[in-house]
């Protein structure tokens, strides 16, 4: 039987307890020959059969009595079976000694009779075993039946003063509320101590104390209600009050008071306020009874059978919250907000703990409103994209934050988000929409057309309609997941991302591949035949699908720079660099360069970016694209220039005064160019071998002109022109002899076919020429022959002792190619000074070895 031990009551006036009562125990157990005896069954059948209603508990003091009696009557049959045990026991005694005499005297005895007397011995000795265990076990109920006496007289006590102390708060809360807490707020502290003591033992009167303090609570909660309700009615509640300011000084003190009073319970509801933490406060009750309307009107709208409940309309709801918050905020926050500071509850902002109750009804709405969704995904997606613009709305312009809450507020969004299969559900249909999309974008015949006619501006590129269709996809896809709280929302929804922009790359990089198959490969099928496919790789053509695939990736690399400098991408960014130190490249495999897979992953650079490794993929894709512009222009002029690089006349052009209109073999024709070339004329005319390749340079510089920004064109004239620099050297200069008429030929080739082609679209072209210059100047030096007329483009200054030229706008010295090769062969002459020579004379590229060679290629070089 378990035994309640004496609680501290409290002694009201006037009450006294019984002043001769029983000894308490602090067991209620007792242990005979090691075996528990437990009489719990018995007390509670007792009380079950006598005080089974709360009236009969006034037969306590009778019943007390009555059973103290029998207690007395019990106590004194206890001490008369004392004194018959100890005389049985000793009767059992003597009798036993008298056997073992006998059975001493009789050893000699035949064993028959022996075994007889061990047997009797034997019986006589269990029969009194049996006999003395009945006695123990009989005393030890009657000491148990005295402790569940004194367990049941607790037991009274506790539940009498629980019922006076009930009565009295009650009755003072007619008065004030605050006087009828104090009552209850000592049943609180009894049933606390109750429980402390009891541990648990005695769960029917841990009930009673839970069912008399709740209902008590309840009690004053209905109470309060009511009056604060009375000054909500009188104010109009729940019509939006805006101008607080013109309600009457008697109503504002009897709700200021209603409002307080309530607040009386706000700890002993939720209990107290715990202020150490980020955990939000509990709703405040005041805040409770105010939103119950609202609550009741939106689910009336929005969750029956009325038209304004339609699913696929979420926003309708959404807005119809807004308009409440926006409607009752002049109220919240000019009135009810300053009688909060006047309460012990400062911290709290009315406002917020009003949207915070009102999304309840909102979230409630959301979790009856998936199940139906999930089978029509798109309306969930749709959902859940206004869900997010309605947190973004309360964040940005209402400000909110639950009450007590410091971290960022996670959102009613995370009602789907925080279901593991609605999200799944969600997040496929955004991936499907993605990739539905981007199939789309790419099956338009117009795919790879400029998105504008002219921008303008050549410093910037203009997009293939690809491209740009692509980004905006992108920015839809991050304003769909820039609200989000969550990192692993967030982080998926930037997978998405990555993997449309490796899609693009991907697929542009297999257009490349195949035009550089096309293009490039050793081995056709039917040689001298071009396919339509091959023939679209060729001229302007090819250059026309590079351009666009150059405009489409550049774009692309341009905006995710930008991108990955935005303020929520570096925030994400650093989100993640947080989380883990190491990050594989998202465009690993699209990455030339990029290691193998079993290589460490690199780590995250604490000044990169989001895009890094994407951007870093369409550099190197860019960078391959150019080259191949370089290669198709260099191969188109290259493949023209075959009759020019098969010239063989370069050393017998002679000047001959008898034969100065007689054409030598390879004399120089007037240059005509069609409409579309606009080569400069000059008095001087080049080689007509060099008509068709700089024609085919000139197209292909304009058309390049036209569809590149200058920066990057200027880059690819400087690549193609070192380009058509390394041919004329190799195929040119050092694989013929030249005549000082034959150099100063190739002279005006480079000066007024190469670079008058690309004067045009650069301010100086011979910048990216040096090298070829150098050999130019070199193999057209004066001979000293008493026939040979001045260097071509040389003009002299006609002063007296004037011994200089004047080349591209600078003046340099005049030197003939005997004095030339004086100081270059000078085998005593330092290398500085030799090089400081040839710069005298213009030739400011070439090293000693180099120009030595090239001054053998003169037919008049004996070295």
């Amino acid at each position: 039987m378990t035994t309640l031990a004496p609680l501290p009551l409290e002694r009201s006036a006037g009450t006294e307890l019984h002043p001769h009562q029983p000894s308490t125990h602090s067991h209620s157990n007792v242990v005979v020959f090691d075996q528990t005896l437990d009489v719990d069954e018995d007390v509670t059948d007792f009380f079950d059969a006598h005080f089974s209603e709360r009236e009969s508990l006034a037969k306590v003091k009778a019943t007390l009595q009555q059973q103290t009696d029998i207690g007395n009557e019990l106590q004194r049959k206890l001490e008369e079976s004392k004194a018959r045990t100890s005389q049985v026991l000793k009767q059992a005694q003597s009798t036993s000694n008298t056997v073992l005499g006998g059975l001493q005297n009789l050893e000699s005895s035949a064993l028959d009779l022996e075994e007889q007397i061990e047997n009797s011995e034997a019986f006589a000795a269990g029969k009194s075993k049996r006999d003395q265990r009945s006695l123990i076990e009989e005393l030890s109920d009657l000491q148990n039946k005295v402790q569940t006496l004194e367990d049941a007289k607790q037991y009274i006590l506790i539940v009498s003063r629980a019922q006076e102390l009930v009565s009295q708060s009650r009755d003072l809360l007619q008065s004030s509320a605050e006087k009828g807490l104090v009552p209850y707020l000592s049943l609180v502290q009894l049933s606390n101590d109750s429980k402390v003591v009891l541990g648990g033992r005695n769960s029917k009167l841990e009930a009673f104390l839970n069912a008399s303090t709740g209902s008590l609570l309840q009690e004053f909660k209905i109470h309060l209600s009511k009056k604060m309700q009375a000054c909500l009615d009188a104010l109009g509640w729940p019509k939006p009050i805006t101008h607080p300011s013109d309600l009457s000084q008697e109503s504002q003190d009897q709700f200021d008071k209603a409002y307080k009073e309530m607040l009386l319970l706000q700890e002993p509801t939720y209990g107290r306020l715990d202020r150490s933490g980020d955990t939000p406060f509990p709703p405040l009750l005041t805040t409770e009874l105010m939103v119950a309307p609202l609550v009741l009107r939106f689910r009336y709208h929005f969750e029956g059978t009325r038209p304004t409940n339609r699913l696929d309309k979420p926003e309708w709801y959404l807005t119809h919250i807004l308009e409440v918050i926006k409607d009752h905020t002049p109220f919240l926050q000019d009135y009810v907000q300053g009688v909060v500071q006047e309460t012990e509850y400062k911290e709290y902002d009315a406002k917020n703990d009003f949207i915070r109750l009102l999304l309840r009804a909102v979230e409630r709405k959301i979790r009856l409103s998936v199940p139906e969704m999930l089978s029509s995904p798109e309306l969930l997606s749709h959902a859940i994209h206004e869900t997010l613009r309605f947190d973004k709305n309360l964040r940005e312009n209402e400000l909110y934050l639950p009450p007590g809450q410091t971290a960022e507020w996670q959102g009613t969004v995370q009602v789907y988000l925080g279901n593991r299969e609605w999200l799944k559900t969600w997040l496929r249909v955004e991936k499907e929409f993605a990739v539905a999309r981007y199939t789309q974008i790419m099956e338009d015949s117009d795919v790879w057309q400029p998105a504008y006619e002219d921008m303008g501006d050549k410093e910037y590129i203009i997009p293939t309609k690809s491209a740009e269709r692509i980004l905006d996809l992108l920015e839809i896809i991050t304003g769909r997941y820039r609200p989000l709280t969550t990192l692993e929302h967030r982080t998926f929804l930037l997978d998405i991302q990555l993997d449309l922009l490796i899609a693009y790359h991907r697929h542009i990089r297999n257009l490349v591949d195949q035009y550089e198959s096309m293009t490039y490969s050793f081995v056709r099928v039917m040689p001298g035949a071009a396919s339509a496919e091959e023939i679209n790789t060729m001229g302007i053509s090819g250059l026309q699908n590079l351009c666009q695939w150059l405009s489409s990736v550049e774009f692309i690399s341009s905006t995710l720079k930008d991108w990955g400098d935005d303020v929520f991408f570096l925030e994400l960014y650093k989100d993640i660099s947080e989380r883990t130190n190491k990050i594989s490249n998202p465009l690993h495999s699209e990455n030339e360069d990029s290691e193998g897979e079993d290589s460490p992953k690199k780590r995250l650079d604490e000044n990169g970016t989001i895009f890094d490794d994407s951007v870093k993929a369409f550099d190197q894709l860019s960078k391959r694209i150019q080259e191949l512009i370089i290669k198709n222009v260099s191969k188109e002029v290259f493949s023209a220039m075959k009759p020019y690089v098969s010239l063989r006349s370069w050393p017998q052009i002679e000047f001959s005064a008898a034969e100065n209109d007689v054409r030598q073999p390879h004399s120089p024709m007037p240059m005509t160019f069609d409409s579309s070339s606009s080569l400069q004329q000059e008095s001087d005319d080049v080689s007509p071998e060099l008509y068709q390749p700089l024609t085919v340079l000139t197209h292909s510089f304009e058309f390049l002109a036209s569809a590149l920004p200058t920066k990057h064109f200027t880059m690819l004239y400087k690549q193609t022109a070192l380009e058509m620099q390394d041919f004329f050297w190799k195929k040119i200069v050092m694989k013929n002899s030249f005549s000082e008429l034959g150099g100063q030929q190739l002279r005006r080739d480079f000066q007024i076919g190469l670079l008058g082609a690309g004067r045009r679209w650069i301010r100086k072209p011979e910048n990216y020429h040096r090298k070829l210059r150098d050999a130019a100047i070199l193999l057209s030096l004066q001979s000293a022959k008493a026939n040979s007329p001045p260097p071509a483009m040389v003009s002299f200054d006609e002063r007296p002792g004037a011994g200089r030229m004047e080349v591209e706008g600078r003046v340099y010295a005049q030197r003939t190619l005997a004095q030339v090769m004086a100081v270059l062969f000078d085998e005593d002459m330092e290398a500085e000074t030799v090089k400081s020579n040839l710069e005298e004379i213009g030739v400011m590229q070439l090293s000693v070895s180099e120009a030595r060679a090239v001054v053998r290629r003169r037919v008049e070089c004996w070295r």
